[in-house]
Parts: C-alpha cells; structure tokens; sequence
C-alpha cells in the first residue's frame, strides 16, 4: 500500500512544479494549506494507474491533495475485477476511524450492491458521464445490421450484463491479460472492450479501425456512470464527510488541468505510476507510445467533461442515477440505491 504522507517528491522537468522536489508531501502540505485532516484517508483504484485516472495523476504530482489537507491519504493495491466494493468495506472495517474510498462503474457497483447490502458503501460523484464499454471485433467482421461474433469474450464481473444485452450470443469469461491476443487469434468472435482504451489500441495494433458497438443503449441498455467514486456508508455520517468532499475537490481539479493541459498529463500519468508503484500489470491492449497515452487521455477528458454542472466536474445527475439502476436491477423500487448527492453537488 502506497501512503502519500510518506512520499518523496521527485524533481519534474515542469519548471512550475520543481520547486519541491526534495520535501515530503506531508511538509509540502503544511505549507500549502492551514487545515489538515485528522483522519487518514485510502483509495481502492478499480484499475492500475493509467490515463482513465489522470485527474487523481494530476491531482497527486501537483500536491493539490495535501493543498486541501489531505496530507495522510493512501492507494491500496490492486485487486481483482469486481471486488473493489470488499476490498474498501475490509480496509475500513480493519481502520474504523479512517475514510475509505473506491472506484468502480455503476453498472458493477449498484448490482453487487443489491446482492449484498453489507457492502454498505454509497457513491459520492463520478469521473466519467457514461460508460466507455463496448465490444470490439476485428475490421470486415461484422457491420451494424450483421454483427453475430460466434463467441463474446468478457471480463468476468461483465458477463451477466453482456449475456442480458446480448441474449443470442455465447457470452464467456476471459481474461482481460490476453483478451486482444484472444480476439486476434480468433478464440473469440469480440471482446469486451472500452473506447478510451483498447479501441486505440487495437487500432494502432492492426493499423485499421476495429468494428466496435457501444454498450450504453445497445438493446436499451442503461449503464450510467463510470468511474464512480464511492465511500463506506459510515464515513458519510460526520465529520469524515468533509475528508471525501476534499477529495472530489482536488481530484476534480485534477481533471480539470488535464482538460486544459493534456499533453502535460501524459507526463503526469508517468509520474504518478512511479510515485504509488500501480502500473505492474501486464496485459495485451496497451501500447507502450506517447501518442497512444495522449489519446487515451483525450478520450477519458470527453467523458470527464460530460460530468460538468454547477460549475464543477463530477456531478451525478439523480435522474439519470435512477434510470440506470432501473435498467440494471430491472426494478423501480431500488431505483435510489447506493447514492447520496450531498458530498458533491
């Protein structure tokens, strides 16, 4: 587990942000700002560090954190797809009197949710307006009045909503390490994929578009928000609850330099892979290039971006919180489950 308050800040070619470079972020925190959080924060990243979280790249590498007092805030190590939602309800069972925070998209968050109530976490705000899944096959494989892969390769938290999209086809498992590699060699007819991330990455690999159908709407599909931040249910109920509205603040701030400024966040997202030691997985949709990393980063800001109202970034709309939730508990009744609009709005 990485611990910001134990972090040495390395020197940036960004002449702006080198003047720090040898003080810890906790004293560098004490400068920047007069209030400091007595409670210790933690994040649960629902990926590696990569472009998708740019805003937390650029909020971490710019100490805009310890500027909102966050000087004792922690990124958990990465965990398994869909066990984002256990892995904060552990850390804060295990650190009653700190705040624990997740990430996760509302298509997985809400439905675990349901399934098992003694998560007891609720989301706060989220980076992404829609989500980015989609399935992708290779050129001249389909067209959109004739797309039948014979076998649509998942990640594993994702089979039961693809199997509900896609009735008529035969939905698997597959590992997302070898997914691109899988499709490629024809062990599947498509993938599951995103288009802020393995979309350019097959692009670039077979240096032509792949045919790719997005999720949100594809059959009536809802799937709401992505990149949903989330906290443990108990950490809403006082003074901790102005610890996750920081956060949302500096991350958010975060985001918006990116928009603004998106080929420093290339060098950004490098730092901040250094920094919290998150990058380690080893997979076959990534392209190891600038250009790939700017893309990604332009890609993920025009999700970003659709999250604006009231004058900031990641505000969730309840209407459309609710819409979602109907679509994906084909229920009503639970259409307010797993949301509090008063931490960021």
């Amino acid at each position: 587990m990485w611990r910001l308050s134990n972090a040495i800040l390395r020197e940036r070619s960004n002449p702006k942000a080198a003047a720090a470079a040898t003080a810890t972020v906790a004293s560098a925190g004490k400068a920047l700002t007069t209030k400091r959080f007595q409670h210790a924060l933690a994040v649960q990243l629902d990926y590696y560090m990569s472009p998708q979280f740019a805003g937390v790249a650029s909020a971490l590498v710019n100490n805009t954190y310890a500027s909102k007092g966050l000087t004792d805030i922690s990124f958990l190590p990465i965990c398994p797809v869909g066990l984002e939602m256990e892995r904060v309800r552990i850390h804060q069972h295990s650190n009653p009197t700190s705040l624990s925070l997740g990430t996760a998209e509302q298509n997985i968050f809400v439905p675990t949710l349901k399934r098992n109530p003694q998560l007891k976490t609720t989301a706060i705000a989220a980076m992404f307006a829609k989500s980015p899944l989609c399935i992708a096959s290779l050129p001249n494989n389909a067209s959109e009045n004739d797309f039948n892969p014979d076998i649509i390769g998942t990640h594993e938290d994702t089979v039961d909503i693809m199997r509900r999209i896609f009735p008529n086809h035969d939905v698997v498992a597959s590992p997302r390490f070898t997914k691109t590699r899988d499709l490629i060699d024809g062990k599947v007819g498509a993938i599951q994929a995103y288009t802020t991330t393995e979309v350019p990455a097959l692009r670039m690999t077979l240096d032509s578009e792949p045919f790719v159908v997005e999720m949100e709407g594809c059959n009536g599909a809802k799937l709401g928000y992505s990149q949903v931040i989330f906290a443990a249910d108990e950490c809403l109920q006082d003074d901790r609850k102005e610890i996750a509205n920081a956060f949302c603040e500096a991350t958010f701030q975060g985001w918006a330099n990116v928009i603004d400024n998106p080929k420093e966040a290339v060098e950004l997202v490098k730092e901040a892979k250094k920094m919290l030691a998150l990058d380690d997985e080893d997979n076959d949709h990534w392209v190891d290039n600038d250009d790939f990393e700017l893309e990604m980063i332009e890609r993920c800001s025009d999700y970003v971006k659709g999250t604006f109202a009231g004058g900031k970034y990641g505000v969730i709309d309840q209407h459309r919180w609710r819409e979602a939730n109907e679509w994906l508990l084909n229920d009503d009744s639970n259409a307010e489950l797993g949301f509090d609009d008063s931490v960021w709005k």
